[in-house]
């Protein structure tokens, strides 16, 4: 059986509860009620309990998209604090909101080994969370998506926090990886969130699992001697049996962990995310 590995809370963000395909959560101080495949299973409080307390609900239509129903009148965009680095929340009809919150587990682990001399590569690195996180670390970063609107978001964020030493790339993150192993270029911590599927540049589709085993092998070639690699993937078709078995095989000589990263709800709930993969 897969170990859970918790996320550690944080003030700004507090999963409620969870249940009945949705989950209630707070950030900062505005209450969001949204769907979440894995939340299958009975929730602790009340639907009416959840919406006496919300502030707005995501209604799906149809695919992965629907719109934000507004419960209270209130800007649809605010700002929430992880120690000291802002995030800027916005309601996206992909029910989004920016920030995907279990990433505690990688922030304080990025934390706990950075250093002044750190060379940072945050690859599908959507709004850049972990990108300022290892930037007031001291670390040199290099922040690469295939999103121009995750770029422009990412920039926003960057600037809220006056942060300039970050490095913002548009492109592919198999392409990037391959341009940095002829440049010879290497880095201390590689991070990975990578989707379970999409578009990315020039319109090439995406599926991970076809592309898992050449980006761990990317990531061997791009780490220093002392490196460390973290992944986390919500893809339904990925465990961590099968990240770490294919991890060993590539890190022969590193410490590999893997398990089910998961939310401790404040009702008792636990939901799990998908699997987490530190190589260290």
């Amino acid at each position: 059986m897969n170990p859970r590995i918790f996320a550690p809370s944080w003030e700004d963000y507090e999963l409620i509860d969870a249940g009945g395909g949705e989950k209630l959560e707070r950030w900062g101080t505005i209450v969001t009620i949204r769907p979440d495949i894995n939340a299958y299973f009975r929730a602790e409080k009340t639907k009416s309990e959840w919406q006496k307390t919300a502030h707005f609900q995501f209604k799906e239509e149809k695919g992965t998209y629907g719109h934000w129903k507004n419960l209270s009148g209130i800007p649809e965009k605010w700002d929430v604090l992880y120690q000291n680095v802002r995030f800027k929340i916005r309601l996206k009809n992909t029910k989004h909101t920016g920030i995907f919150p279990e990433q505690t587990i990688n922030w304080e682990k990025i934390k706990h080994l950075t250093t002044p001399e750190t060379k940072f590569l945050n690859l599908f690195a959507y709004t850049g969370a972990s990108s300022l996180i290892a930037g007031f670390m001291g670390a040199q970063v290099i922040h690469v998506d295939s999103s121009k609107s995750a770029l422009t978001w990412a920039c926003e964020n960057f600037r809220n926090n006056n942060f300039s030493r970050g490095k913002l790339v548009y492109e592919d993150a198999l392409l990037f990886m391959q341009r940095e192993m002829k440049r010879k270029h290497r880095y201390n911590i590689l991070q990975m969130d990578p989707p379970a599927w999409g578009i990315g540049t020039k319109g090439k589709k995406w599926q991970l699992e076809h592309q898992l085993d050449i980006l761990l092998q990317h990531a061997a070639n791009l780490l220093t001697e002392d490196g460390a690699l973290l992944l986390t993937t919500y893809s339904p078709k990925i465990t961590p049996e099968s990240l770490g078995e294919i991890a060993a095989f590539i890190f022969p000589t590193k410490t590999v962990k893997t398990g089910v990263l998961c939310t401790q709800s404040t009702s008792g709930k636990v939901l799990e995310h998908g699997s987490l993969l530190h190589v260290l």
